[in-house]
């Protein structure tokens, strides 16, 4: 179970500093056609697409600032730290 968890660990670390470096991206990079900045929007974006038709729905979107990203980010980082904890706790 610990090998399971720390394998988890690890997922969760890949899929959170692709999350940061989309947010770097987002304000640096013009043409999305590159193949790094393309690889980093398709990984993330079934991440961060749910929570941004919820906050379309709610009429949040029109803000001029994508909170989107950061209730993702905040949601996904309280989930995977609790689910890590939680293998840990079972191994």
């Amino acid at each position: 179970m610990y090998l399971i968890a720390r394998l988890f660990y690890g997922f969760y670390n890949a899929v959170s500093l692709l999350l940061l470096a989309r947010a770097v991206m987002s304000w640096v990079v013009r043409d999305w056609s590159h193949p790094i900045p393309n690889f980093v929007h398709q990984v993330t974006e079934p991440i961060l697409l749910p929570m941004r038709k919820l906050f379309y729905r709610m009429g949040l979107m029109n803000m001029g600032i994508d909170l989107s990203f950061l209730a993702t980010w905040l949601l996904f980082s309280y989930v995977g730290r609790s689910i890590y904890i939680l293998l840990i706790r079972l191994s």
